[in-house]
């Protein structure tokens, strides 16, 4: 059995470190200064501890006071996001639902959830936007984020969805013309499109389920950004490069690309949803977090 705890005490604690007295955290919870100064000095009765420093002109925490409270404040936001997950599920999506999303995977992937999420809840009103750099205003414009590169925010709320496969590929006209690509060495000869955002990296390492990883270091002849572009200049014969799955599997473009070495892959990349974890989590944000989650595992949306 846990241990019975002075949630109440906790509760005080807060409200007068955030309103600076015993008097303000009174009146903003509308009980007596005594009731909040005994709950108080029970609390650090029970935790064997100061939280306060008392003088005659004001309160300040301790430094035991100061850990107490950020701890208490996490776990009070923990308890409201749970209260409202709860209250949420089964609700139906309505209001507003901002959502972001990086420029390929939103083109090919998330685009489709907006129209099918807008037809099953007409009462919810979608804002859908496509960004790779995300400024600093952009980065307090959405509910929900799908991201397939992370935010360096810490502050957000991160939930991984899925998983993605990266191969190189090229187009299949320009393979027609140069091919069949067999080995490294051939692929050494090939034009390479790289990634803007990656101009630095030395190499892409490749691995293969029955042979030892190999590192290729292809010095690009054209770096593009975002990478909708790097794949229509693939898809123009420009030359070969290295693609997410969700792209070269995609209906719209599979035929028109052809796998160079398809039993080498290289590194995996994450899709993640990024929420706000003080913002009210609401069922439209909900449930369309669990429908980009069943569309990254190739499974129906929920009914």
């Amino acid at each position: 059995m846990r241990k019975k705890l002075n949630f109440n005490g906790m509760m005080y604690f807060i409200a007068v470190i955030e309103a600076g007295s015993v008097s303000g955290a009174a009146r903003m919870l509308g009980v007596s200064k005594s009731v909040i100064s005994k709950a108080i000095i029970e609390l650090e009765a029970s935790l064997q501890t100061d939280l306060l420093i008392r003088t005659s002109k004001q309160l300040l925490p301790t430094r035991a006071g100061e850990v107490f409270y950020r701890r208490c404040t996490s776990g009070v936001e923990a308890i409201e996001t749970a209260f409202l997950d709860t209250r949420h599920h089964g609700a139906i999506p309505q209001g507003d639902l901002h959502v972001l999303a990086n420029a390929a995977y939103g083109r090919y992937i998330v685009l489709p959830v907006v129209h099918a999420f807008a037809a099953r809840y007409p009462s919810c009103k979608i804002s859908f936007s496509l960004a790779d750099d995300v400024s600093d205003s952009k980065m307090t414009w959405f509910d929900v984020a799908i991201r397939t590169r992370p935010f360096s925010d810490p502050a957000l709320h991160v939930r991984r969805i899925g998983g993605y496969r990266r191969h190189l590929v090229i187009g299949r006209d320009y393979y027609d013309q140069v091919g069949p690509i067999e080995t490294f060495e051939q692929v050494s000869r090939l034009p390479f499109i790289g990634y803007v955002d990656l101009a630095d990296k030395d190499g892409w390492r490749l691995t293969s389920a029955s042979r030892e990883p190999r590192t290729i270091g292809m010095r690009p002849h054209l770096s593009l950004g975002p990478i909708n572009l790097i794949l229509e200049s693939v898809l123009a014969g420009q030359g070969c490069s290295i693609l997410p799955d969700f792209l070269y599997d995609h209906p719209a473009v599979a035929p028109m690309l052809q796998k160079i070495l398809p039993d080498w892959s290289a590194e995996d990349g994450d899709i993640l949803a990024y929420t706000y974890p003080t913002r009210q989590r609401s069922a439209a944000v909900r449930l369309f977090i669990d429908w980009m989650t069943c569309v990254a595992h190739g499974l129906p949306f929920p009914v």
